[in-house]
């Protein structure tokens, strides 16, 4: 019985051992296709064909979904459905489908990172979104040399940066810096971050701690100049690094600058550098603003907005009618520092050509009274005289909601303060600050000593310049409005400002100024 049993047994086992033998092969199998599969997809992608690239990487998830790498597949096809085609609705389902079919698998991080990125990049951002799901991506990738390290500590840093809590952001950049050392982040994005830790010790107060972030982008930049020659030899359909390296050591060097301007709290100093001095006569000059890398300047009497190069030299102008405030808002299209023009008309805002009417919520008559706007990262503010309000728009032009603040009667100008603040330059009531829920934050009264502010600026480092024509007087805040300097008199400028009507502060702290009485733009380094 015993024997009849274990025979029995034997046979069964025999019969049953050549079928797992048999599929076990056949993963094998399914798996070097897969591979197969996968690197014609890479291939065809890192060649420009998307569109074939696709196909495989499809092919994958529909007819080998048991591959260790459909999951991969699957995250490449939401990253294409997001950054090339720009969809971020097909690539969050892409996604979802991604979590469910393969909970456990290893591009769980990568999903995480890229639902971070639609948050802060959709319209209007959503920052808190996006560092849960960076946070979510440093949990799923463990280590902190995970390839999706690095990317989630810097998304957490830059959005830490753009609420200026620069200690949440120092810390993330360091770890990103100096514990993701096998991460596969280009030189660029390295010099980027560094860059960033450098600004951010600035902020800090840390200038010394600053400067030797500085002195380490030299190394950096060499890094950046070999990945874009490699890039420059690469086959056709890639498209290499998002920036140069001269720009980049541009913002290096402005950063410096800027740094070293302010080494000694307290005690920033301006000399007049010259004069710019419009082609045509500047008989009404309402605004002056660097961006891009060129000077601007705005005249309601000539219809004008004309640009100039850093050096005085006239570039362009550009006509609309009966303008009021302008602003250039950065250009996701483009690399670098491209800027677009955006200018606030009586019943539009005219961006990069194109009209654009705003209208409030349910409201079937578009705003008609539009005297200032202001970039935003979710889009613009715009004070609308009859409305007496500031507004929020998308950059589509969808209305989001009113900013808020106490009444307000006269404005002439309003501001974003880095923390994200709304100031505002009244006629009666001089310069205020209102937190998110509206609650003032700061008020610089007539009494204070600037009897006529006429416009406010930010440098990179979030310090708070105000222009008074009263004087003329120049005053210099820290971001948290706590007073740094205060000039006085036509001898802090050389004699350029008389009555002044405008200033902004260039990336390297130069100071341009833009004089009603000089129908000039005054510089000071």
């Amino acid at each position: 019985m015993t024997t009849r049993v274990a025979w029995l047994s034997a046979l069964i086992g025999f019969a049953v051992v050549p079928p797992l033998v048999a599929q076990t092969q056949t993963e094998a199998q399914l798996e070097r296709a897969a591979e197969r599969r996968f690197r014609s997809a890479e291939q065809f992608y890192a060649g420009g064909r998307h569109g074939q690239a696709l196909r495989d990487f499809e092919a994958i998830l529909d007819t080998m979904p048991g591959s260790r790498l459909a999951d991969d597949a699957a995250l490449r096809i939401a990253r294409h459905r997001f950054d090339v085609e720009g969809d971020p609705v097909a690539a969050e389902e892409m996604v979802d489908r991604l979590f469910r079919s393969y909970p456990a698998g290893d591009s769980i991080p990568g999903a995480h990172l890229l639902l971070g990125e639609i948050a802060i990049r959709s319209l209007p951002p959503r920052p808190d979104d996006a560092q849960a799901e960076f946070e979510r991506t440093l949990t799923a990738a463990g280590p902190a040399g995970s390839p999706w390290s690095f990317a989630a500590l810097t998304g957490i840093a830059v959005i830490a940066s753009d609420f200026m809590d620069d200690r949440t952001a120092a810390g993330a950049l360091l770890s990103a810096l100096h514990e993701t050392g096998s991460a596969p982040a280009s030189a660029t994005e390295r010099f980027r971050a560094r860059l960033l830790l450098a600004r951010t010790l600035a902020r800090m107060g840390e200038a010394s701690a600053a400067f030797g972030e500085v002195a380490g982008l030299r190394a950096d930049l060499l890094r950046v100049i070999r990945e874009e020659a490699a890039d420059d030899a690469a086959p056709a359909g890639n498209e290499g690094a998002d920036d140069s390296a001269s720009e980049l050591a541009e913002e290096a060097r402005e950063l410096a600058t800027l740094v070293s301007r302010h080494r000694s709290p307290g005690d920033p100093a301006w000399r007049f550098a010259g004069a710019i001095q419009p082609p045509q006569r500047l008989d009404r000059p309402r605004r002056v603003r660097f961006a891009g890398g060129s000077l601007h300047v705005l005249d309601r009497d000539t219809d004008e907005l004309q640009t100039f190069t850093p050096a005085g030299a006239f570039e362009g102008a550009i006509g609309v009618e009966d303008p009021w405030d302008f602003v250039y808002a950065p250009d996701g299209t483009a690399g670098g520092g491209a800027a677009i023009p955006v200018v606030a008309v009586d019943d539009a805002l005219i961006v990069g050509g194109n009209v654009m009417t705003l209208r409030l919520e349910n409201g079937p008559e578009p705003l008609r009274r539009i005297r200032a706007v202001t970039v935003t990262p979710e889009g613009y503010w715009v004070w609308d005289d009859r409305e007496k309000g500031v507004f929020r728009f998308a950059r589509s032009g969808l209305y989001l909601g009113r900013v808020p603040h106490p009444r307000l009667n006269e404005v002439h100008r309003i501001e974003r303060h880095p923390a994200g603040h709304l100031i505002v330059v009244e006629d009666r009531q001089g310069v205020l600050a209102f937190d998110v829920e509206g609650r003032r934050v700061f008020h610089l009264t007539r009494d204070s000593g600037f009897r006529e502010p006429v416009d406010v600026a930010f440098d990179a480092l979030g310090n708070f310049f105000v222009l008074d024509r009263d004087g003329p007087t120049l005053g210099v805040f820290d971001r948290d409005f706590n007073p740094l300097v205060r000039l006085e008199g036509e001898g802090w400028s050389g004699g350029s400002v008389r009555r002044p009507v405008s200033l902004d502060v260039g990336p390297d702290g130069v100071l341009y100024i833009l004089d009603e009485s000089t129908r000039a733009v005054a510089v000071l380094r």
